[in-house]
């Protein structure tokens, strides 16, 4: 190792937290940091970190004298799990001795707290902060505490929606979904797609997945409405709930085409707005169960289609590439929904330049 290696490791040394932590807390440093940071990975445990859209604070006072919060605005916690039900995107949370946990609704930071404390700190954008009196100590991201102590379950199911969208749903590579549309050139789906869809992508998150999940298509959020798809994890506190939706035009061919359904971009606000609904239900039933939504939209809408089209020009083919869909801002803000995934299933005309051919 050569002289700038040495520099740069004991740079980093300095500013490493459990270095602050050793220069603020003296001999007392290991005996805190034991207790603290196995509290911290419980939480991580009851509440994932994409749940939160503010802020997550969690703290340990090393000093009685610290100033205090208003504990008639907070919660008294005795049980981790239960701090799914208080997560609404942001958390401050105190740990206690007596294994007792106060949570506030409300954002507080280490200005707010000051002294005499150990403090974690994570925002979203901004990363993880850990604070020892005030002193900020540096949270590498080799050994990011999300990826310590949280459960990215929810961020794995996202990649292996996306790598699905891209990789097999684009171009109908998928066997399921390629016999789904109505003529060899992909510009009408054929009768009733929805449920091969759902058949398609839960093949794929089956073979995906890691960590043994339970994929349930159709499952009951209540007794008269089913999600499309319903996932748990062994030994974990997550559900994911996947709503499909699909768009364009289905129909027949033979000696009388026809066009069966059409939908617009107005199904997919309707599938946000009725997965906001699952979600609501479901914290209802599973209190204590971290949640978290996702919409995916199979987009194969075409323009200027007839119920007898079995190609088009290659501009109305392409037309809704690159029609992106705003959403209600406040259901894609909630802090149990992910960002709505629009998949544009191409055509099989033209080689249309896009980086969604790349």
């Amino acid at each position: 190792m050569n002289q700038t290696q040495l520099e740069r490791l004991a740079e980093l040394a300095r500013g490493h937290y459990i270095t602050v932590a050793a220069e603020s807390l003296g001999d007392s440093a290991p005996d805190v940091l034991r207790d603290f940071l196995p509290k911290l990975k419980e939480i991580h445990r009851a509440v994932d970190y994409e749940s939160i859209n503010v802020a997550l604070t969690v703290f340990y006072r090393t000093d009685g004298n610290a100033n205090p919060l208003d504990y008639s605005r907070a919660y008294k916690v005795t049980e981790v799990t239960s701090l799914a039900l208080h997560n609404d995107g942001v958390l401050t949370v105190e740990v206690s001795d007596d294994d007792v946990f106060w949570v506030w609704k409300e954002m507080y930071g280490p200005a707010e707290l000051g002294q005499g404390i150990v403090l974690y700190h994570y925002v979203p954008g901004k990363g993880e902060e850990f604070w020892v009196n005030g002193h900020l100590g540096k949270v590498p991201a080799t050994v990011a505490f999300t990826k310590i102590f949280g459960i990215s379950k929810f961020s794995e199911l996202a990649e292996c929606l996306d790598r699905y969208a891209v990789r097999l749903a684009r171009s109908s590579q998928c066997h399921i979904l390629a016999s789904l549309w109505r003529e060899e050139a992909r510009i009408i789906w054929q009768s009733a797609p929805e449920a091969h869809m759902r058949d398609s992508l839960v093949q794929h998150l089956t073979s995906s997945l890691e960590g043994n999940p339970d994929i349930r298509p159709e499952s009951n959020v209540d007794d008269r409405n089913p999600v499309d798809i319903e996932i748990k994890w062994e030994n974990s506190n997550r559900i994911a709930m996947i709503e499909i939706k699909w768009l364009g035009h289905s129909g027949v061919l033979g000696d009388n085409p026809r066009i069966t359904s059409s939908h617009a971009e107005s199904r997919a606000h309707e599938g946000l707005r009725q997965l906001a609904e699952y979600l609501d239900r479901t914290r209802e039933r599973n209190a204590t169960y971290d949640r978290r939504g996702f919409l995916f939209i199979f987009d194969g809408r075409r323009a200027r289609v007839k119920a007898e089209s079995v190609t088009l020009s290659e501009k109305d083919a392409w037309a809704f590439r690159d029609k992106h869909i705003v959403f209600d801002a406040a259901l894609v803000g909630r802090s149990d929904m992910a960002d709505p995934i629009r998949c544009f299933c191409e055509p099989r005309i033209g080689r249309a330049s896009s980086p969604s051919r790349a």
